[in-house]
């Protein structure tokens, strides 16, 4: 069976005219083919222990949590979550002791296409002995 044949049989027996007519109105990539749904993953959270507070990069993080493009690769959600980040890791580094516990803990938000997002950090250390436990979240709000 030749190649002709088995076009005649698919578009049901038509003439070799119509079968180029309909392979040059055809487009050979349809719109369809590319349909991606929105992507609604805005909320995540993700805890991190380390020795060294200062050493963790914020945006490493963000990007490896379970968000959807829109808010990892948002400008504004990066920086104002690198620059609340640091500033808690800061000061909760400053301590000279951490005997009975210390936490320190922030938000801002930020507004990706008309939704509004709670970028959340939490810091602490139970004693000189443990590591520091982060907490960073991104809430939808």
């Amino acid at each position: 069976m030749s190649i002709l044949d088995t076009f005649k049989n698919i578009f049901g027996g038509k003439s070799e005219e119509q079968i180029e007519k309909f392979e040059e109105e055809t487009p050979f990539i349809k719109p369809y083919d590319f349909f991606i749904e929105a992507d609604e993953r805005f909320t995540d959270e993700k805890i991190i222990k380390t020795e060294d507070i200062r050493s963790l990069d914020p945006v490493h993080i963000l990007e490896e949590m379970d968000l959807c493009d829109d808010v990892k690769n948002n400008w504004g959600v990066r920086r104002k979550l690198k620059k609340l980040f640091d500033d808690l890791a800061f000061e909760i580094g400053e301590y000279v002791s951490y005997d009975g516990g210390r936490s320190i803990e922030s938000f801002v938000t930020e507004e990706i296409d008309e939704r509004e997002l709670e970028i959340s950090v939490g810091i602490s250390r139970n004693s000189d002995t443990e590591p520091f436990e982060a907490v960073i979240s991104i809430k939808e709000n």
